[in-house]
């Protein structure tokens, strides 16, 4: 056989011997990934079920602490909240908690539930601070500064700090949500005015606020000054303009002051004879 065809042959032959052995490797390889793959699933698998055992079973729920309120006790946080001692500490959702007993304390502006191993559980509240008395029919609503209703209370016994709030017709007043009117648009009328009052530090000196409709507006200051704005258009002007007038008036002065025309004020002192 000549010397070329001994070689070809050679070659073939040692082509089919490594094809015959990267077939062999191939299934070789697969099982051990696929035995490894295993192995680290049963592992997790081991680690989870021993994370779950350790976190609902040792750890449970010995002290439960309220912080920034006395409205709601730790009785209030295991009924609404679904959060008791002798519970395990990582057997309730928090952020589900934290819903459940905003819906049932409006007071709650803000509220935090976080654990602490080995077995505490403290829920922080920040409160919602009453501002307005909002009188619908026999009942006095506390209103926060957002116009949320904190609290319906018989009309009269509202405390005299609060800013009373006489408005067109309510539509909805419901504990726990904004007030809303028949006119849509005075609620984010009345915001923007407490807003910009607020921003000014002029809150605290507000006696009432008096909407009939979007544009025809009236607020109280220090029991001697009725201010009428008209609508809430350029409501920053119109304060600002306020303030400056103020200072030209006596501390002993009462009267009407016509702010509607944020370039051109009227002050009518009231007759005092």
């Amino acid at each position: 056989m000549p010397e070329n065809n001994r070689l070809n042959d050679e070659e073939v032959i040692l082509e089919n011997r490594v094809i015959k052995e990267d077939a062999l490797t191939r299934p070789r390889t697969r099982k051990n990934i696929k035995r490894a793959v295993i192995y680290t699933l049963m592992v997790i698998t081991a680690l989870a079920a021993f994370f779950v055992v350790v976190f609902t079973v040792l750890f449970k729920i010995k002290t439960v602490n309220v912080i920034g309120t006395e409205r709601m006790t730790v009785a209030d946080v295991a009924e609404y909240g679904g959060i008791s001692e002798g519970a395990a500490l990582y057997g309730f959702d928090a952020h589900s908690a934290e819903m459940s007993l905003a819906e049932a304390f409006p007071y709650i502006k803000e509220i935090k539930v976080t654990r602490s191993i080995p077995s505490t559980v403290t829920v922080t509240v920040v409160e919602d601070t009453p501002v307005f008395a909002l009188r619908v029919e026999n009942d006095d609503y506390i209103l926060s500064g957002s116009f949320k209703v904190l609290e319906r209370v018989p009309a009269g016994t509202s405390s005299d700090e609060l800013i009373f709030v006489s408005t067109g017709t309510v539509a909805n007043c419901i504990v726990g949500k904004e007030v809303s009117f028949s006119e849509k648009k005075l609620l984010d009328s009345l915001k923007t005015l407490w807003e910009t009052l607020d921003n000014y530090s002029l809150g605290q000196d507000v006696d009432y606020i008096e909407a009939a409709e979007r544009f025809d507006i009236y607020f109280g200051y220090k029991g001697r000054i009725r201010v009428y704005l008209g609508d809430i258009k350029e409501c920053d002007a119109k304060i600002r303009f306020f303030i400056k007038i103020m200072e030209h008036i006596y501390d002993e002065q009462t009267g009407m002051l016509d702010l509607s025309d944020k370039k051109e004020a009227t002050f009518s002192p009231y007759d005092t004879n």
